[in-house]
């Protein structure tokens, strides 16, 4: 691993120390589970099993990065079960949109519309469900639009979950009006925001 990936992962590390000592503090309601232990995989992209010994499940109202079941160890991922007509090849989900689904609703299932992960260049992608069931039923279709978030996952992690980027994985996922969203309160809806804002991770500035 070259010296970027290590220093963003220090940084998540960093960033989550962060995190954990905020929401004990103050109960933003966030969701952040201590890591289970993982085997070296080197068939993966660098830095995907690194980034998940830090966590297994990390997210607020809007999103959930759960670390992947095929991931867990190298017989996992040789035995993985995948989607011969899938018109991606065979990314990972790393996490997935969990907007207006309750909380009770989350402990059953991983959430929405996933993040996906290129296995073969690392970068981190979102595809708009109904563009991929088109593809899928579509098999001439060679190319869809999708949102790009960064060509690693230490900086997605880093930039776009744990940083200045964030309102731009919400805007690219689930559009500009859930960016500024607000309850009752006026407080902005996403805990996640909130813990951003709270932390300094985020500035007000970068949700405009």
């Amino acid at each position: 691993m070259d010296e970027r990936l290590r220093s963003g992962l220090a940084e998540i590390e960093a960033k989550l120390d962060l995190v954990r000592r905020a929401e004990a503090e103050h109960g933003f309601g966030i969701v952040l589970e201590e890591p289970d232990e993982l085997e070296d995989i080197p068939d993966l992209p660098e830095g995907v099993v690194e980034v998940f010994r830090l966590f297994s499940c990390l997210g607020g109202d809007y999103f959930r990065f759960r670390q992947p079941g095929k991931i867990r160890s190298r017989r996992a991922w040789e035995e993985r079960e995948e989607d011969g007509n899938c018109p991606l090849g065979h990314p990972l989900e790393i996490g997935y949109e969990c907007y207006g689904i309750p909380p009770d609703i989350l402990r059953d299932i991983d959430g929405g519309a996933p993040i996906r992960l290129d296995v073969n260049d690392g970068s981190i992608y979102y595809v708009d469900p109904d563009d991929y069931i088109f593809m899928y039923k579509n098999v001439e279709v060679e190319q869809i639009d999708g949102e790009d978030f960064g060509d690693d996952i230490v900086t997605f992690f880093n930039h776009h979950v744990l940083g200045e980027g964030y309102p731009q994985l919400v805007r690219g996922v689930l559009g500009d009006r859930a960016v500024n969203e607000r309850d009752r309160k006026g407080r902005h809806k996403d805990s996640w925001t909130r813990l951003l804002l709270w932390t300094g991770l985020l500035q007000d500035e970068a949700l405009r």
